[in-house]
């Protein structure tokens, strides 16, 4: 399987000066804007979804992180993420364990927060919303190379 593409900036392997130049303007012709984003929350979401979803689009557009295309993926975190705190807070109502028909079982909340944790970290991880995720994105700043002022006499 091949590794991802990475972005030129990022790049730190050995491409020519055209090469790199030709892969810019390809990724300037990616970038999308962000209306669709930034008209709100998509209706199915429930209150505490949509407000986790507008979070979101309001932080990302302080570094232009997100766009249109990342509607969807930020949906389904948004609601997962609304799913996991209702989780969180009926099995702190109600414990981790329920009363089965032998013995104590695992609360089905327990259950429904770890796959809401899982597609969270998933999302989070392909929306760049961790710090280490974003943290791929900077653009590394290259060192000029001073000259020994020196040389110049050993000509």
């Amino acid at each position: 399987m091949a590794r991802p593409r990475k972005v030129v900036d990022i790049s730190t392997g050995k491409i020519g000066k055209q090469a790199r130049i030709n892969r810019q303007i390809a990724e300037k012709k990616i970038k999308l804007d962000r209306k669709q984003l930034e008209v709100g929350a998509p209706g199915w979401l429930c209150d505490g979804a949509a407000e986790e979803y507008n979070r979101v689009v309001h932080e990302a557009g302080k570094i232009g992180l997100l766009d249109n295309l990342d509607l969807v993926v930020l949906a389904i975190y948004a609601d997962n993420y609304a799913r996991y705190v209702t989780a969180s807070i009926e099995m702190r109502r109600t414990g981790l364990t329920v009363e089965g028909k032998f013995a104590d079982v695992p609360s089905p909340y327990v259950s429904i927060a770890d796959k809401a944790a899982t597609q969270i970290q998933k999302c989070s991880t392909k929306l760049g919303l961790a710090t280490t995720d974003r943290l791929k994105l900077i653009v590394p700043e290259k060192e000029e190379k001073q000259i020994n002022k020196f040389l110049k006499y050993l000509s």
